[in-house]
Parts: structure tokens; sequence; C-alpha cells
């Protein structure tokens, strides 16, 4: 598959997300990058989230997450796998005791469930990435 219809169906995927984060309605919905209303991770957290679809805390979900510039996040797994793409800044990922690679927007990750790995947000700009699991989100710091 070629770059450009790779980032085609990706970014048709993401705006069918950002459709539902607006509502089900029947008729469709849509929502400017700029309506959208980002909650916190937790209290305090810099990470950021708007979920598109399902419920993070029960089960399937995909949602934009935004990591501001120079945040750093610890060696951590999450229980089940999850797909990964990179919408703006610049996302260093990393698998545990591999090497770190600096991903582009457009950029994708496969992260396996309870696979450890290293995330951060370099250069300039915030990062937002389109993430999707099959599972309940949740965050398991390595011991």
């Amino acid at each position: 598959m070629t770059k450009k219809p790779l980032l085609f169906g990706l970014s048709l995927i993401a705006a069918a997300g950002l459709g539902y984060a607006a509502g089900n309605a029947k008729d469709g919905a849509m929502t400017a990058a700029g309506e959208l209303e980002w909650a916190e991770v937790r209290p305090d957290s810099p990470l950021k989230l708007v979920v598109l679809l399902g419920d993070r805390s029960k089960g399937e979900y995909a949602m934009l997450l935004k990591m501001p510039s120079g945040f750093v996040a610890p060696i951590h797994a999450h229980t089940g796998d999850y797909h990964g793409m990179n919408l703006t800044g610049t996302w260093r990922h990393s698998f545990d005791g591999g090497a770190e690679r600096d991903l582009p927007p457009g950029s994708y990750v496969f992260q396996p469930g309870m696979g450890m790995h290293g995330d951060a947000c370099v250069g300039p700009e915030d990062c937002i990435l389109f993430i999707h699991q099959y599972v309940k989100g949740d965050f398991i710091p390595k011991q």
C-alpha cells in the first residue's frame, strides 16, 4: 500500500470518529477541530483526550490523545493491543529495550498488549494521536 492511500484511509477513519464525537445524529454530524471538548486523562494530568467511539473505561474505544510538547511518559504497558496514528507533532515511541523512533504526522504504531514501551512528544508542537483499542484503556507502569 502506498503512503497516500494509507493516509487518505486513516484520515477517513479519523473523520468518521470526529463525527461520532459530535453525536449520533441520524443524518450524520460534523465537528470542527476547534470545537472538540478536550478532557483531562485524570486530574492534574498534562494529557488531554477526546473520546470518539465507545467508553474507554468499559471496553472498545477510539480517542484523540493530546500530549504537550516535551511530555515524556514513563515505560508502561496496556492490557490490550492498541493501534495509534500520529496526527500532529513528532511522537517518539520505543519498545522496551529497543531503539526510540521519532514519528512524524501520518505515522502508525501497533503496540501489542502487555508490551512495555515509552512515549514522548518531541519538538516544538504538541502531539495529537488517534488511538484505538478493542479493550478498555489502562496504564500499567513498569515495576
